[in-house]
């Protein structure tokens, strides 16, 4: 069975081509994911938001977007590149309302690159890259049908 790296710092321990990091390394990647959601969600999102994004229904909800998009960034994609998708993103923000928040027209996978392009674009031209994201919507279907 074929074996790579573990990603974890300074590991060098063999794990399955289908694991993510070996026994060593998972518990502190997992640290450190909870460490940093705390920083960002003190910083970045109100109690209502925080609450959303821990709920089960969200996390059925991004799960059922990313295999609709079939893992991949649908940016990338659009720019004839293949790249894994990393998150949801929301096309109009959870910060401006809950009301689309579960709206598979308001989410689109993104990988973390495209994620903060898409940011940027949005201290430039809210309306014009929310549009723009929404064009890429059906890119979803035609590719994969």
């Amino acid at each position: 069975m074929p074996k790579k790296v573990c990603p974890g710092k300074g590991c060098n321990n063999l794990i399955g081509m289908r694991e993510k990091r070996c026994s060593t390394c998972a518990p502190i990647k997992k640290a450190e994911k909870a460490d940093h959601d705390k920083i960002y969600n003190a910083g970045r999102r109100n109690t209502t938001t925080a609450i959303f994004y821990n709920s089960p229904t969200w996390k059925k909800v991004r799960n059922a977007v990313m295999l609709r998009d079939h893992k991949l960034c649908i940016n990338c994609l659009n720019e004839t590149r293949i790249t894994q998708a990393k998150l949801v993103h929301h096309i109009i923000e959870t910060s401006e309302t809950l009301n689309f928040a579960l709206r598979f027209d308001n989410l689109i996978s993104l990988c973390d690159q495209c994620h903060r392009d898409v940011h940027a674009a949005y201290n430039q031209d809210k309306e014009r890259e929310q549009e723009r994201l929404r064009k890429l919507l059906p890119l979803i279907s035609e590719s994969y049908n």
